[in-house]
């Protein structure tokens, strides 16, 4: 690539449901392009992008990747998105940094659940957005339909700029709408969507006056870069039919970072904007890091203003207040990388081995640019699994492994969790996590093995009770003596715990009361019923004796520790369990299954919502029914269903439930001793 500048660079995201044809058509650009000689398929893990070998393994893409290259003058950065559910951050990610969004929808399979998602995203990032309609040359493949569900669904701005000739094993081509009499409806929508963006076009339009293609052009680009105008492509990458089109257009009509304008930072409260100008203060955005077998931690960076030279220069992370040298930036394309010198504005590029940088910090010059990027929001884990080392070796070597994969993916999540012992890996599902420990084994040698965790009960009392707590010893000197009464009392849910002194008359010495406070509070975190933690209680201490020899804190906290389990097993125990908040998204002849499904475990559905074809279903569900639910759902749905959750609450176990947990856990203390 020779001298770049802002308004000559084009930066789209590609994104789709898995299957749609992404990876193709960006092997296609490649080929057509003249980048590559021979086009690769997904299938013989052998294209540009789909690079890693869990990714040549599976035949999906897996983490995003960039391809660079030259067209028309103009500077392509392409962003090849994962699309299945489980990788959805990066696609997240994507089309936060680029400039489009390009959708890309099968002409046989229509919108599907991860379509919609990457709509949802792009709408969020309010990013301009195109449409391709790929896969024309198979069987049933239907372009009016598609096109017809893109604008119902979507924008009914989704027009049409190519058109195809024929579908299925006859489709040979299309048609320019803009150039072709052939299209002369779709041609009259266009021009008048795109004159709309200048108010003396618009009256020359309605008055019958010819718009020059000047005018066409250049209301077109407004047009595109506002979304008053989503191009909608018709493309077969396997017959590469379309696809020379489809980057013509990109280059001659898509917004360049001047087109898009400045991104608003904030530098405490204040609002900075990055302008798209190479003479502007230096700032990035990191966007992806990874770890490559031979040049080590690559961080992916989006320029948003100024230059910045690679010789003798210094980049500052205005997150974490560090500055490190740098040696080079690199135009990736797939692996492998090409070095430049210089970056400017619109640029995305690699730099190798920077070590402070983290996804979604922002990066510039020290001195220079201050205020930092909003951080890149990925959706929240869905399925958790408890991993155990399989060795010594490996328990020594987990940490450092955990935190590398943690860098690079940041819809991952790791806890050591304080009540149950479990070490935690959350991610988007089990094929998610599967692929986190094949890397962890490849590149880390850290073995790991995995259980369902154990989940997080808690326990509570129903009603008051009231216990004495006496503890007396004498064994030769000075003895132990200690006296409480304790009276127990329920709070309503989500309270926690509130000690309430009511000792009158020093029937319990002042000094004393915090060890019964302290003792009630060390003893709450293992409860009497089954060992969890005790909750939403009040413990009033109203009164006790003492012996002026004898009596120290060490003997009131063993005394707490007697009323305390005496008086919560008085107080009608129940075990708690965590309730979700949990929100599928489904194609519509999925319903009735999804509904069924959650009364079978212990759901309760709470609405739904219609999104054209596809439905979301609200509900609440406790946790222990939810660790296997993303697997459930992939099965039922063939891979179309997609689900969020959270936390919502604690309620009560039932009993029969409830007396199956108790037991498991009292044989559990039981082996262990």
């Amino acid at each position: 690539m020779g001298a770049r500048k802002p308004e000559d660079t084009r930066s789209f995201a590609l994104c789709a449901h898995g299957g749609a044809g992404k990876t193709s058509f960006a092997e296609a650009m490649l080929f057509d392009n003249g980048n590559i000689t021979r086009m690769g398929s997904v299938e013989n893990g052998n294209t540009v992008s789909d690079f890693q070998s869990e990714e040549q393994k599976r035949n999906i893409s897996i983490s995003t990747s960039l391809m660079t290259f030259e067209r028309k003058g103009k500077n392509f950065y392409v962003l090849d998105a994962p699309g299945y559910a489980d990788f959805t951050g990066e696609m997240s990610a994507a089309i936060r940094v680029a400039d489009t969004a390009v959708i890309l929808v099968s002409a046989v399979g229509g919108i599907e659940v991860q379509t919609s998602k990457a709509w949802e995203y792009a709408s969020h990032h309010n990013a301009p957005v195109a449409f391709v309609i790929s896969k024309m040359d198979r069987e049933n493949a239907d372009f009016e339909k598609v096109l017809a569900d893109i604008k119902s669904q979507f924008s009914q701005n989704a027009l049409p700029v190519f058109l195809p000739i024929g579908s299925a094993d006859k489709f040979s081509g299309v048609i320019d709408v803009l150039k072709s009499d052939e299209a002369a409806d779709a041609k009259e929508a266009l021009i008048e969507a795109a004159v709309e963006m200048d108010d003396a076009l618009m009256e020359k339009y309605l008055e019958g006056e010819t718009i020059s293609e000047a005018d066409i052009e250049r209301t077109l680009k407004k047009a595109i870069a506002s979304k008053r105008i989503m191009p909608v492509f018709a493309v077969s990458s396997s017959m590469n039919i379309g696809v020379k089109e489809f980057m013509d257009f990109v280059a001659d009509y898509f917004p360049s970072p001047v087109d898009i304008g400045a991104i608003e930072a904030l530098d405490g409260e204040k609002k900075v904007m990055a302008e798209p100008k190479p003479d502007a203060p230096f700032s990035a955005l990191c966007f992806k890091v990874m770890a490559d077998a031979f040049v080590g931690k690559l961080s992916f960076i989006r320029v948003y203003s100024g230059t910045l030279s690679s010789e003798g220069t210094n980049i500052y992370n205005v997150n974490k207040g560090e500055e490190e040298r740098i040696s080079s930036f690199k135009l990736m394309t797939g692996k492998d990388g090409k070095d430049v010198k210089e970056v400017i504005a619109g640029d995305i590029v690699a730099i190798p081995k920077l070590q402070s940088a983290k996804v979604g910090h922002t990066l510039a010059t020290k001195g220079g640019f201050s205020a930092k990027f909003p951080h890149i929001e990925f959706p929240k884990p869905v399925y958790s699994v408890a991993v155990i080392a399989k060795t010594r070796a490996d328990e020594d070597k987990l940490g450092n492994a955990i935190a590398r994969i943690l860098e690079e993916d940041r819809s991952l999540t790791f806890e050591k969790n304080a009540e149950t012992r479990d070490n935690v890996l959350s991610g988007m599902g089990d094929m998610h996590i599967d692929i986190v420990l094949s890397k962890m084994k490849e590149r880390y040698g850290v073995d790991l093995d995995t259980k369902t965790p154990q989940v997080p009960y808690r326990e509570t009392i129903r009603k008051m009770s009231e216990a004495q707590g006496k503890h007396k010893k004498q064994s030769g000197g000075h003895g132990q003596y200690g006296d409480v009464y304790i009276r127990y009392r329920p709070l309503e849910r989500g309270a926690g715990f509130e000690f309430i002194d009511s000792v009158v008359g020093g029937a319990v010495p002042r000094n004393f009361i915090p060890a019964v406070e302290k003792g009630l509070r060390e003893y709450m975190v293992a409860g009497p019923l089954a060992g969890f933690p005790v909750v939403d209680f009040s413990a009033e201490l109203y009164y006790g004796s003492y012996h002026d020899v004898d009596s120290s804190e060490m003997s009131f906290k063993l005394a707490t520790r007697l009323s305390f389990k005496k008086g919560i097993m008085d107080a009608n125990p129940v075990l708690l369990e965590p309730v979700m908040d949990v929100e599928v998204t489904v194609p519509e002849r999925f319903m009735g299954d999804v509904m069924g499904d959650f009364n079978s475990r212990r759901g309760r559905i709470m609405g739904m919502e219609g999104h054209g074809k596809l439905q979301v279903v609200k509900a609440q569900c406790p946790l222990a029914e939810m660790f296997r639910y993303a697997i459930i759902l992939r099965s039922m749905t063939s891979g179309e269903g997609s689900f969020s959750m959270e936390y919502s609450h604690y309620e009560e176990v039932p009993a029969d439930i409830a007396k199956k947990v108790i037991a498991a856990h009292k044989k559990e203390d039981e082996d262990e001793e």
